[in-house]
């Protein structure tokens, strides 16, 4: 057909096919010198005199390309030449335009995925505006690092021939050997207000590291069940990267229940900065949203070779470029009214150079350098209050170690913070005699300044507790590290304030004879400045501390005393009931000879039942 004819008349991008014509040239001028189409064609570009050697025409245009001549393909065939010539179609674009656009079967507008092409150099990417999908989101992150400001620089593996893998560079390969990638932590802490549309859904996030297909991957955290106003993920991930120049992270907050995409955000790899920060979500049309974003940690961990291993991202980038890029490093300890001062040091920068530099700027330090040195000290974060602090690492940083490298080392999340400190040589023999001397008397006086108490009865979660304290703690002391321990019990969140306990004493004495019955364990409280170690020194017996609230001993003491009062009671009664027996007495005697008459006697004598009445 005519179609196929025209097809196996295209040319090559890469250069012209001298067994095939080139589009718009007619076949039957091939044909009408009697001999092959090679050899008529030869003849057609030998021929001053010919009209395909005017520049206007298209095969010359193909033959002798210009730097302002670019070449429109579809996405089918762009995607054809990226699989097949994938080095020869990036050489072709370091001094040629390309452009693609959508297929004409995309009868709904949507999108070819754009980063296949950006990875190959084509320089331009049509896409359809009408579809708010993830292509064009992605386009829209690509501009948005530098103000979108019409266009990005092309990663130097594509163009610049300094570079050591300038073409030797294939994306679409699996396999990168002797490359070390560069790992990357990224930690989702928490979210705000992530789904405004819904405040009782359950979200949880969706990450996609989207680059070359060897550096692809896909992340989702756990979902949090109807809360939508402030997630807590605290979920850290890892990945590996050969390829950061063009390398996009996307965050997608998706609704578990109904699998819906309520807020998304795509962002360079490399507009991404160290540490912690919000990240502001978009809609699905890309606007911002004001109140929602993600609080999130990232940091990027230096690449550790072995043995024939070269780290990648020292193979994609020019030296030039590398060393041009800047770091602020914060120095501590240098003589003047400010705590600390901040120097940009380049990534090649070692400690001894940054020791004569920070000798030439700073005023009140003499010159010779052998008497100065820079330390790192981390310090230790304790997460509770109750914790004992442990005393900060120090080390001396040799004069030949990087800085950039020595930075990217410190790993915050597992609970420590670093610094570099500037010293003197007396200064840190002063601060070793010191330290010395303090650990030999905490060594010596450890032993002797604390001991063990037993607190029972501290909640029902948590029958009884074993606490190290010093020698002159309180019972409030005592009372208030107990509380600590068992801070997550239901009673002691009811009442989680230490004055509202006291601590109750109770000793048994022991008995004088085996033989002799146990005796009866006696009680008594501690007041709140008492000393602990002093009133168990005293016990005689079995001896142990009960946590009580005061509440519940007032509760007892009126409880006791209303016994007390009762069985007082109970013995006046008794008492008066026996002064009445007493009183009864059987009729006296009276003899026959008595003066006193018969009406006499029966009025001085009363039966027992008239007592009772």
């Amino acid at each position: 057909s005519s179609r196929g004819k025209e097809r196996k008349s295209r040319k090559s991008i890469f250069g012209n096919n001298p067994g095939r014509l080139s589009p718009g040239e007619s076949a039957t001028l091939a044909k009408a010198s009697g001999k092959g189409p090679f050899d008529a064609m030869r003849q057609t570009w030998e021929d001053p005199c010919s009209p395909y050697n005017s520049p206007a025409s298209l095969s010359a245009i193909i033959r002798t390309p210009k730097c302002y001549h670019i070449s429109s393909l579809n996405e089918n065939a762009a995607k054809r030449l990226c699989r097949r010539y994938s080095q020869k179609l990036i050489q072709h674009t370091t001094c040629q335009l390309l452009r693609t656009y959508p297929a004409a079967t995309r009868i709904d507008s949507s999108n070819p995925h754009p980063l296949i092409f950006w990875l190959h150099g084509v320089q331009l990417v049509a896409l359809n505006y009408q579809t708010d999908d993830l292509p064009l989101q992605l386009n829209a992150a690509m501009f948005e690092a530098n103000g979108g400001c019409g266009y990005v620089l092309k990663p130097p593996v594509l163009w610049d021939k300094s570079c050591s893998m300038y073409q030797q560079f294939c994306p679409l390969e699996r396999d990168l050997d002797n490359k070390e990638p560069a790992i990357y932590s990224l930690t989702i802490v928490s979210g705000q207000n992530v789904c405004p549309s819904n405040s009782t859904g359950s979200p949880c996030i969706e990450i996609d590291v989207l680059g070359m297909p060897l550096d692809s991957c896909h992340f989702r955290t756990k979902p949090i069940h109807r809360n939508t106003l402030n997630p807590m993920w605290n979920e850290q991930f890892l990945f590996r990267v050969h390829f950061e120049d063009l390398v996009f992270l996307r965050f997608a907050v998706v609704e578990n229940n109904s699998s819906a995409v309520t807020a998304q955000r795509i962002i360079p790899l490399k507009a991404l900065k160290r540490g912690y920060r919000h990240v502001q979500l978009h809609n699905l049309h890309n606007e911002a949203l004001e109140i929602s974003s993600l609080f999130i940690n990232s940091r990027r961990m230096e690449e550790s070779p072995s043995g024939n291993t070269l780290p990648a991202s020292m193979l994609f980038s020019m030296g030039e470029r590398k060393a041009a890029v800047t770091y602020k490093v914060t120095i501590h300890g240098i003589p003047g009214p400010e705590p600390f001062t901040v120097f940009n040091v380049s990534g090649g920068t070692t400690a001894a150079q940054l020791l004569h530099q920070l000798l030439a700027t700073t005023k009140g330090t003499e010159s010779c350098a052998a008497d100065y040195f820079l330390m790192e000290e981390k310090s230790f974060i304790s997460k509770e209050k109750s914790e004992c602090r442990k005393p900060p690492f120090q080390r001396v940083i040799g004069p030949e170690e990087g800085l950039v490298q020595l930075l990217n080392s410190w790993f915050p999340e597992e609970g420590y913070v670093g610094r570099i400190i500037f010293k003197t040589r007396e200064e840190n023999l002063n601060e070793r005699n010191l330290f010395q001397e303090a650990k030999e008397d905490a060594a010596i006086s450890s032993e002797d300044d604390s001991f063990f108490v037993q607190v029972h009865d501290v909640s029902p979660e948590q029958p009884r507790t074993v606490i190290k304290a010093p020698r002159f703690s309180t019972a409030q002391d005592v009372i208030q590290q107990t509380l600590c321990k068992a801070k997550y019990s239901y009673s002691i969140l009811s009442n989680p304030n230490p004055s509202d306990y006291v601590l109750l004493e109770e000793v048994t004495k022991e008995p004088a004879n085996k033989k002799s019955s146990a005796s009866k364990p006696s009680q008594r409280i501690l007041s709140d400045q008492e000393c602990v170690f002093q009133a168990q020194s005293k016990w005689k017996g079995a001896g142990k501390f009960i946590l009580k609230l005061k509440e519940q001993v007032q509760a007892a003491r009126d409880d006791k005393r209303k016994g007390i009062s009762f069985t007082s009671e109970l013995k006046k009664l008794t008492k008066s009931s026996k002064q009445y027996r007493g009183f009864i007495s059987p009729p006296l005697q009276v003899s026959p000879d008595s003066p006193q008459s018969k009406d006499e006697r029966s009025a001085c004598s009363l039966t027992y039942s008239d007592i009772m009445e």
